[in-house]
C-alpha cells in the first residue's frame, strides 16, 4: 500500500508539473544529467550532513534555509525511515518559474529505505544548480 502511494503521488506531482506549463523535459537539460545530480543529493542527504545538503543550493539561496532547520523538518522523517535501500523510481521535467520566468529540471524520486519509502522532488537551474528541494 505503501508503495502504491508513494508511486501515485510521485505521478500527481509530475500530471501537476504538467499542468503548470511544463512538457516533459526541456531540450535545455539532459534527463541522464539531471537524474545523476538529483540522485547525488539525496545519497548526500542520507548522510544526514545538513550543512553540506544546504552547501548544494544555488549561491543566491544559500541562506534561505539553515542546516537546523532542514534537520528539523527532515531528521525525524529520515531517522524513522531507517537505512537506505534502493532508488524505486525516478522522472524528470522541466517547470517554468511564475515569479522569476525561469525554466527549471524537475526530478522526482521515490526512494525506500528499510522502514519506509520517501519521495523527493529535486528543482535545478539549468547549470544542475539546486534551487529547491523537497521530501515526503
Amino acid at each position: 500500500m505503501k508503495k502504491f502511494l508513494s508511486l501515485s503521488l510521485a505521478l500527481l506531482m509530475l500530471l501537476s508539473l504538467a499542468a503548470c506549463g511544463s512538457a516533459g523535459l526541456s531540450e535545455e537539460y539532459d534527463e541522464a544529467e539531471v537524474l545523476a545530480r538529483a540522485k547525488e543529493l539525496v545519497l548526500l542527504i542520507n548522510t544526514l550532513d545538513y550543512e553540506a545538503v544546504c552547501g548544494q543550493l544555488r549561491e543566491d539561496l544559500s541562506g534561505a534555509i539553515s542546516p537546523e532547520e532542514l534537520e528539523n523538518a527532515w531528521g525525524e522523517s529520515l531517522e524513522k525511515a531507517g537505512a537506505f535501500v534502493e532508488f524505486k523510481s525516478a522522472a524528470a521535467a522541466s517547470q517554468e518559474s511564475k515569479s522569476t520566468g525561469e525554466n527549471y529540471a524537475v526530478a522526482v524520486l521515490v526512494c525506500k529505505y528499510e522502514n519506509a519509502s520517501l519521495t523527493y522532488t529535486i528543482f535545478m537551474d539549468v547549470d544542475l544548480n539546486i534551487v529547491g528541494m523537497y521530501m515526503k
